[in-house]
């Protein structure tokens, strides 16, 4: 029971200690919120009280369609069977609403949305990752939530999560899944107890080697960005600011981001020497998901295949970098409202049920997700699971992607600090130039204030 509950509550700090226990800085704390933000961009703030004291007729708290309701939703979602499992459980409830379902990805339902949605035929609820959130605010893709809506989602769902998806005093979004890298490792080729630094890693490479046969101690997506900022995090670099919300201050010409890169750099002679064009997916998770690989820096989207793969593997906490903690990137999928929808009150719930209990049951019991909810055990198994144990073992050092408009050109900038010191066709230094430069670029050509 105290190691249940150990990790509920592990759970219930998930982004809150994210947001509180940043990677140490130079930079004093900066309490503002937006500082430096182009116009355009939205920026937090407390959300409004609910309540309409001026009218005691008025709702207090919010309230799904009935049962007997009928109707037409059209969804789209990412997955075919966890889609198909959650239909199946909301239709048991709500057997007279349709659901028009259509197969799109999280990372291109934004786009597809702002083509669809005016020409009357895109989707009434979309999922995303939660830093695309931003674009879609700027965009008008979506509006703000019922403000009862949003005061259930902030009393049943991850606080940080919430706060991430709010601007301007309301939320625009429901947290749906949590997700961060951690450190997979291979029990049969390691042991059962994982390695807690790199210097151990390191030190087991320089026997475990053997380039002539592609053999390799560690493997990871050595170019993305999202898989590769806990290299420098761990030497202080902070992006977008303390808040992650300063577009002005991306934080890849900085000292310790240089540190970090430095470090970077020698992890592929110390452990993963290949080009990049072979550090990707099929070259790293992949082979470890069919067992050739003792470690590998993924995250929970790699969890079933190595399951049904009969890997003997187990989940850990990034190793600590020269006695410093390792801060990944975590990301939120959230489900969103259309702003173009004529259903709104059926939006609101299947996103109601998608993000409460009986949906949580389903994408955790279907797809291994790890529901926003600050309450897992209303999920059977969860807090038994030990691969997500794992992964919740990180989300303590772990801050949330910003989720600012500028993002969207942040990534391309960022990746140019792993890609050229990677290949060796640019010095630590210059990367950090080309790097400054191809986000402003990216910036100037999405009109946004590049002065500074």
């Amino acid at each position: 029971m105290k190691k249940a509950l150990a990790i509920v509550l592990s759970l219930a700090l998930l982004f809150a200690l994210a947001a509180g226990c940043a990677p140490a800085s130079e930079t004093p704390a900066d309490n503002s919120s937006g500082n430096g933000s182009s116009g355009d961009t939205p920026v937090a703030a407390d959300p409004a009280d609910p309540a309409d004291p001026a009218d005691p007729a008025a709702p207090t708290e919010y309230t799904p369609v009935p049962a007997d309701t009928t109707g037409t939703l059209k969804v789209w979602f990412d997955n075919d069977d966890i889609f198909y499992a959650l239909q199946e459980a909301f239709n048991a409830k709500y057997p007279n609403i349709t659901i028009e379902y259509e197969l799109v990805g999280n990372v291109d339902s934004r786009a597809k949305l702002q083509l669809d949605g005016p020409a009357g035929i895109g989707a009434d609820v979309f999922f995303m990752p939660h830093d695309h959130i931003g674009l879609a605010v700027k965009d008008g893709l979506v509006e703000p939530i019922d403000p009862l809506f949003e005061a259930k989602l902030r009393q049943t769902l991850v606080g940080t999560a919430n706060d991430t998806l709010t601007f301007d005093g309301s939320m625009y979004a429901v947290p749906i899944t949590l997700e961060n890298p951690a450190l997979f490792y291979n029990k049969d080729l390691w042991g059962e107890t994982a390695p807690t630094t790199m210097e151990e890693i390191i030190e087991f490479a320089k026997t475990y080697n053997d380039p002539s046969s592609n053999k390799w101690a560690m493997a990871w997506q050595v170019d993305d960005a999202y898989h590769n900022y806990h290299w420098l995090s761990a030497f202080g670099m902070q992006i977008m600011g303390p808040e992650y919300r300063d577009y002005t201050k991306p934080g890849f010409d900085t000292p310790e981001a240089l540190e970090g890169v430095k470090y970077y750099q020698s992890l592929r002679k110390a452990l993963f020497d290949v080009p990049v064009a072979d550090g990707q997916w099929d070259g790293s998770v992949a082979r470890f998901q069919n067992g050739e690989i003792p470690f590998c820096i993924t995250g929970p989207w790699a969890i079933a295949d190595a399951v049904n793969n009969g890997v003997n593997f187990g989940v850990a906490k990034l190793p600590t970098i020269n006695g410093k903690d390792a801060y990944s990137m975590s990301g939120v999928i959230i489900g969103a409202m259309s702003s173009y929808t004529e259903v709104p009150e059926l939006a609101y719930t299947w996103l109601d049920f998608v993000a409460g209990p009986e949906g949580a049951a389903v994408l955790y019991g279907v797809g291994g997700k790890l529901p926003a909810l600050v309450d897992q055990s209303q999920v059977e198994g969860l807090a038994d699971d030990e691969y997500l144990q794992g992964i919740m073992a990180q989300s303590q050092f772990a801050i949330p992607m910003p989720a600012i408009p500028e993002m969207a050109q942040a990534w391309e900038g960022m990746k140019q600090l792993f890609t050229h010191p990677w290949e060796g066709t640019l010095t630590p230094e210059e990367a950090q130039v080309q790097a400054m430069q191809t986000y402003k670029d990216l910036l100037q050509a999405a009109d946004v204030d590049i002065n500074f």
